[in-house]
């Protein structure tokens, strides 16, 4: 996983150096700090998903560009066939892989995500647009602000992205989810 970080990050230095952002620059255009986006560039640190799908905004680059370094390469239809998606571990608890990973100019991300049980305080995060999630397996806890609310095997919610949210695990199990980020 660390190789991994470590790669996605040199590409993200690239892509910013393409678009002729300093990282300063960069980091207030993302709206973070600028020691956390200094971070993401080591790739000592593992690198939210949402962040990610931001920085690829910024830069105008494809996800699948940072996340493989491959550029899509499909424009009429793209099949992911089971197990094949493009696979990223970017927490320790959550495992992503995206469905559409080689489709031009597509208008959403999607993915399976696998979250394992934690005990853990939820991480809030936000990013631009609206984000649907469609639990597969397991049961899980969406917050929304100071909302919570419990989602169930076949149960789907969407909202805003732009407001901070997480998910978590409860009931001491895995759970499994479809997420699609548009």
């Amino acid at each position: 996983m660390r190789e991994q970080t470590e790669e996605i990050a040199e590409r993200i230095v690239a892509a910013r150096e393409a678009c002729g952002y300093s990282a300063d620059g960069a980091a207030e255009a993302l709206d973070i700090n600028k020691y956390e986006y200094q971070d993401y560039e080591s790739g000592k640190i593992d690198i939210p998903v949402s962040s990610i799908l931001k920085i690829a905004n910024l830069y105008k680059v494809d996800v699948k560009i940072l996340l493989t370094g491959e550029a899509p390469q499909k424009s009429n239809y793209t099949v992911t066939r089971r197990g094949d998606g493009v696979s990223v571990e970017r927490h320790k608890r959550y495992k992503y892989q995206a469905l559409v990973s080689d489709f031009i100019g597509k208008k959403a991300n999607f993915f399976i995500v696998t979250a394992d049980a934690s005990d853990e305080n939820v991480q809030f995060s936000s990013h631009e647009g609206q984000e649907f999630l469609y639990v597969i397996d397991g049961t899980m806890e969406v917050h929304i602000k100071d909302e919570k609310v419990e989602l169930h095997e076949g149960d789907s919610i969407i909202f805003n992205s732009s407001i901070s949210h997480a998910v978590r695990t409860i009931n001491g199990a895995r759970a499994k989810f479809l997420s699609v980020l548009a």
